[in-house]
Formats: C-alpha cells, structure tokens, sequence
C-alpha cells in the first residue's frame, strides 16, 4: 500500500478527529458500563482507555525527550506497514506492561489524560523533527525503529482500531 505523506496540518486533523471520535465513544458509556467486562476474554472500555494511555505515555515521552538520529531512508515508509497491522482483523497480544489494572475505571480522569496526551501529540508536531528516527523506541516489525512521524501515526492507528473495539463493547452492552 502506498499513502500520501500528510502535511503537518492533516496530522493535526487526523489527531484531533482521532481522538475527538474515541472520546466521544468513551463518554458514551455509564461508570457501571465502563467497568463492565462486555464478554468472556474482553477488556472493558476503562481498560481499553487505559491501554491506550499506557501506549502514549511510553511514545510520547521518547518523541519528546527520547534521543534521534538521521535516517536514510524516507521518514514515512514505514506507515503503509503500520497501517497492515492495526488495520488487521487479527487480535492482538498487547506487551505486559502496556496491559490494563482491573476496574474500576473513572471515565472523566481517562478522558482528562487522553485530552493531555493529545495535546502532547500535537505540540510534538509543531516544536519536533518529524523525519528524526527515535533511537531508544523499538517496533520489532521495523528492525531500524520509527520515526516521530511514524509514531505519531502509529497512535492514530492504535486509537482508532480501540475505537471500533469501544464501539463493539457498546454494542455488546
């Protein structure tokens, strides 16, 4: 798959709709229904949540203050591989760390945290060199690591397939 890089205004949108569509999703559960495991072997949508910040909080601290070096190659090859794996239909082994505590979850300090993080990702693309390749962040499918332009797409995508999965929670409730 080829993608078209995006200029860094479309970043920004495709964040700012990203995550305006999770939380939204997110808001639109109960605090009992947030904390409700929907069905044998699911997370519930406050663990989905959580995954989602534990993931960020990683990223964003080695995008802002993580050490970078030059690449060769294009800083945005890697998308189109990012994009075939959280596009996938295939379920996902999240790493231990970034695995979820168990409810109770509280939906407004979620959301307060995903709004920061979302703001963390916007000021990366406005104040960091998105072409830099993030030495100390590894992504094993990628055996010379990202670069922040990758990461940062890679969170949307990660958002995103969470997003369809909050949305399949709520059906399921």
């Amino acid at each position: 798959m080829n993608t078209k890089s995006l200029t860094q205004q479309e970043l920004i949108n495709e964040i700012e709709t990203t995550y305006q569509n999770f939380n939204k999703t997110l808001s639109n559960f109960s605090e009992k229904e947030i904390n409700t495991v929907p069905f044998e072997g699911s997370w519930t949508a406050g663990q989905v949540a959580e995954h989602i910040i534990k993931s960020n909080g990683g990223i964003l601290q080695q995008l802002s203050n993580g050490k970078t070096e030059s690449t060769k190659r294009r800083y945005d090859e890697q998308v189109s591989l990012i994009q075939d794996i959280f596009r996938g239909k295939d379920k996902m082994k999240s790493a231990a760390p970034l695995e979820p505590e168990q409810p109770p979850h509280n939906a407004d300090d979620l959301l307060k945290t995903l709004q920061q993080q979302k703001e963390n990702q916007l000021e990366t693309i406005k104040s960091k060199d998105l072409k830099a390749l993030v030495s100390e962040l590894e992504f094993p499918p990628s055996p010379d690591g990202l670069t922040r332009y990758e990461w940062l797409h890679l969170m949307i995508e990660h958002a995103q397939r969470h997003s369809k999965q909050l949305e399949s929670i709520q059906k399921k409730l």
